[in-house]
């Protein structure tokens, strides 16, 4: 059994496998993440169009669902009571 020294786990080593399990995994995820980067196949135009509305979503979205909750909360206390 060996120890991983990057992450503190550890792991039986494998035939084909390099390194430590859960560092491999969380490269994958990291490689997969950037891969699936706005900016990063599209033309600029797109990408700022995109990064756009995903500020739009957020600046809407979030106070929305906190209103949501809020109205759920008031629901609840004048049906109780």
């Amino acid at each position: 059994m060996k120890f991983c020294m990057k992450c503190g786990a550890f792991y039986e080593v494998k035939e084909g496998v390099e390194g430590c399990p859960k560092c491999a995994e969380a490269a994958a995820l990291l490689k997969a993440a950037e891969e699936a980067e706005i900016a990063h196949t599209m033309d600029e135009k797109t990408a700022k169009r995109l990064r756009k509305r995903a500020w739009l979503e957020l600046l809407i979205g979030v106070p929305a669902f906190i209103g949501f909750i809020y109205g759920l909360l008031f629901l609840f206390r004048r049906l109780r009571g």
